[in-house]
């Protein structure tokens, strides 16, 4: 079934019939907890309580670093309203090992669209009424306009990055497309980049260092809580994830007195623990802030540009967790 053609209020709809056939009585929704993006709240048969949020999208996402955001949100909702659980549905299918890292690190569970289709399965009742409506929303669309697909751009870009294997044998073709996607993404408020060499490893190593120039207010907050007048962007076609080493790699390009102080490190994969911390102590230690780019947010970067939207959100949401899950 395809999710993406419903609205957020009948997905919710389906979500909230398909949590009550799996023997779990939805609570009346108080306001406050609406007012922090709690959607259900009930409490299961080993007496549990839990709050429940629903995420719909209407286009393709990867989305790893938004529902990273919603993850760390639902915890804090969980917090706030005394609950012991959290549940979040989206509306898309998860890689199985994006979905296990989430449900670890955050302690919540996850209903994706491919468990939404199973719990379809076992309630056939549910599923052809359902079924029903998308049949009439068909008919009442007809001669409708769809909404756009991806530019021819946006494509290109996307089926280039998909197709190019990680490797030493493809790592310039991955610097020359990583910096293509951040131009698509980005200009004008990041002006053309200076690329710069450096060697380590035996490898010539490319920067990219972009000049941060537009009124954007992204990006002038970064220019005003990190002291730069840079990006700078450092590439890994790697076959594993990026580590400790990587990250102090970027961080020692980083350079208070030239006004770089934000980098990008993009790589194939999502990052490993050690990244992360290292990534912690730039900005503790040394007041360098580093995003970290896998293949899944540059593709999510060139999708909010092509649908129209702001690709920003998809840095500002990591910096986001970043944040809230800063400690002393």
């Amino acid at each position: 079934m395809d999710y993406s053609k419903f609205s957020w209020q009948e997905f919710e709809l389906l979500c909230a019939r398909l949590l009550r056939a799996s023997g779990y009585t939805l609570e009346r929704q108080v306001a406050r907890n609406r007012d922090i993006g709690v959607d259900f709240t009930f409490t299961d048969s080993s007496d549990e309580s839990w709050v429940v949020e629903v995420k719909h999208f209407t286009r393709p996402r990867t989305g790893t670093t938004i529902l990273r955001q919603a993850a760390v949100q639902l915890n804090s909702a969980k917090q706030l309203t005394g609950a012991t659980k959290g549940l979040l549905i989206i509306s898309m299918p998860l890689p199985q090992n994006l979905k296990n890292d989430i449900e670890a690190r955050e302690g919540i569970r996850i209903w994706d669209s491919r468990h939404i289709n199973k719990l379809l399965a076992n309630n056939l009742e549910i599923e052809q009424d359902f079924l029903m409506l998308m049949d009439a929303q068909a008919v009442a669309r007809r001669g409708l306009d769809e909404p756009s697909p991806l530019d021819p751009r946006a494509q290109e870009l996307i089926g280039k990055l998909e197709a190019l294997p990680p490797g030493k044998e493809t790592f310039r073709e991955f610097e020359d497309l990583c910096v293509e996607i951040l131009n698509y993404a980005f200009f004008p408020h990041l002006g053309v980049p200076s690329v710069q060499s450096r060697t380590e490893d035996t490898l010539d190593i490319r920067d990219a260092v972009f000049p941060i120039t537009g009124e954007h207010p992204f990006w002038q907050e970064i220019r005003r809580t990190c002291f730069t007048r840079f990006m700078v962007a450092e590439f890994k076609n790697y076959t594993k994830s990026i580590g400790q080493r990587e990250v102090e790699s970027i961080q020692q390009y980083l350079y208070s007195k030239a006004m770089r102080m934000f980098g990008v490190l993009c790589s194939r994969n999502q990052p490993n623990d050690s990244a992360l911390l290292a990534r912690r102590r730039a900005w503790v230690e040394s007041n360098k802030l580093i995003l970290l780019l896998s293949d899944d947010e540059l593709k999510d970067l060139v999708r909010a540009k092509s649908y129209g939207e702001n690709p920003t959100d998809v840095l500002d949401a990591q910096l986001g967790e970043f944040f809230l899950r800063l400690a002393p």
